[in-house]
């Protein structure tokens, strides 16, 4: 791939041919399809234009409740910013973070804006991989201005609980400045909270109108609620999923 053909597009990397390839970016979720997070979009969005203008700007943790938005705004934002700024965005596995500092080297000397997203991670403490990604954002690579940090966790210390019971209060202390060194590399922290009946409702509402699908309001309320109690979420995720499920007849 050619440095130039990096601009606004959505990169991921491949181990085996040790390149970058573009991934298609058919994401239509837009800024305003999210609901319930207007905080956290505001900050988001805000922080990735300055970025986006070379004017300084945090690295980002977004943390909570699975299926609210976190991912979603990422590519959202970075969708709404590349209209007007040359922007990319690199995803990066979990399972990749190995090859980190390879794939950040190729990137060094590339006079483009890049957002690092790394998607649902989260880590034991003193795993190898912990450290790994401590190093990253300690690392003198990471100072390099064209890149920014945004990470999706379902934990808010990106670490995995741990029991400390069988800790004194001394070694339980030690263990949770562990815990909290890695999330203090981010200026930012977003949190998203759980939905509410109502909210989760609501998300439906909206999908079912954009969508242009008309059914009875107490139907598309019963419907949602079984959904729901079924997949164990009243996410917007779910709530998206169940809007999509009502075009097939057989569910």
């Amino acid at each position: 791939m050619t440095l130039n053909s990096f601009k606004k597009k959505i990169l991921a990397w491949d181990e085996f041919d040790k390149d970058f390839y573009i991934l298609d970016n058919s994401i239509n979720t837009k800024i305003e399809d999210l609901l319930f997070i207007e905080k956290q979009k505001q900050i988001l969005l805000e922080n990735t234009i300055l970025f986006a203008q070379g004017i300084p700007s945090n690295n980002g943790l977004l943390w909570g409740a699975r299926g609210t938005g976190k991912s979603s705004l990422i590519f959202s934002v970075f969708n709404y910013v590349k209209e007007k700024y040359n922007i990319t965005l690199l995803e990066i596995k979990r399972n990749q973070l190995k090859y980190i500092n390879s794939i950040l080297r190729q990137l060094n000397n590339i006079d483009q804006k890049i957002i690092i997203f790394f998607d649902d991670f989260s880590f034991a403490a003193n795993s190898d991989e912990f450290i790994i990604f401590k190093n990253i954002l300690d690392g003198a690579l990471c100072r390099n201005f064209n890149f920014i940090f945004y990470t999706t966790s379902n934990f808010r210390t990106i670490i995995q609980h741990n029991n400390k019971s069988n800790m004194d209060m001394i070694e339980q202390q030690e263990a949770l400045d562990n815990e909290t060194a890695l999330s203090d590399r981010f200026g930012i922290w977003l949190g998203f909270e759980k939905f509410t009946n109502n909210q989760y409702l609501e998300i439906v509402n909206y999908y079912c109108l954009k969508f242009n699908i008309k059914y009875e309001k107490n139907i598309i309320t019963s419907k949602a609620l079984q959904w729901s109690l079924n997949r164990g979420s009243k996410s917007g995720r779910e709530a998206y999923h169940f809007v999509k499920s009502l075009h097939n007849k057989k569910i």
